[in-house]
């Protein structure tokens, strides 16, 4: 049997230990010992940046946000429906993450970051979503479902709070994606109140196959109410 390494290790705002480690060709990134990726596994958030471009692709020089970088996979694939005209920005709250990319990581989804679409960010997410600044879509990647596992504070991401910072920062009809998991239809009622026209979509892991995730699709309308 092949030994799983360690390649690095950061410890995360809450106290936690994010690992990145290799095994058998695979790698993996687990939080306090729970795996939050692995490279083997990506299907689906291949799905997640299609399903988004397709629905913001009459534009001409659409821009993006992207809140997590994970392995790269979201990112690429967004790229590669995205036209020459756009603008991304991959905001990514580990540091190490972002320098993993550079080295252990460069070339595992076609170095993405050397795109010149894309500006890539060190923060959370959350800081981006003011109002000030505007996109045609949102697509959050940055845990396992709508609630808080990599850090505590995603929690208000998901809250109704969040929700409102996510709507007033999307552009008219812009486009919010988030991936998960499993299905919530109580996440989807939220998104609902929120001011967004809200689907789930039960999509391959592996881009083949019986295993599933979830897709939150979400479109802003009117004023939330």
């Amino acid at each position: 049997m092949k030994p799983t390494e360690t390649l690095a290790r950061e410890r995360t705002s809450d106290g936690g230990e994010l690992v990145l480690s290799r095994h058998d060709g695979a790698y993996t990134l687990s939080i306090d010992g729970l795996e939050l990726m692995t490279s083997r596994v990506h299907g689906s958030e291949e799905t997640l940046a299609r399903r988004a471009c397709e629905a913001i692709a009459e534009r001409k020089a659409p821009r993006v946000l992207i809140g997590g970088l994970g392995f790269g996979y979201t990112l690429r694939a967004a790229l590669d429906h995205l036209p020459k005209g756009a603008a991304v920005v991959v905001c990514e709250v580990f540091a190490s993450l972002l320098d993993w990319h550079r080295s252990l990581l460069a070339d595992l989804a076609g170095r993405p970051l050397e795109d010149r679409r894309v500006t890539a960010v060190r923060a959370d997410v959350q800081s981006l979503l003011d109002g000030r600044e505007r996109f045609d879509a949102i697509l959050l990647d940055v845990d396992n479902g709508p609630e808080a596992f990599t850090l505590r504070s995603n929690d208000r991401l998901y809250s109704p709070e969040g929700l409102a910072r996510l709507w007033q920062s999307l552009t008219k009809r812009g486009v919010l994606a988030v991936w998960s998991a499993a299905t919530s239809p109580e996440f989807e009622r939220r998104l609902r109140k929120a001011g967004f026209e809200a689907w789930t979509e039960r999509v391959s892991a592996f881009g083949h196959g019986k295993r599933r995730h979830a897709l939150f699709l979400a479109r802003r309308r009117g004023r939330p109410g």
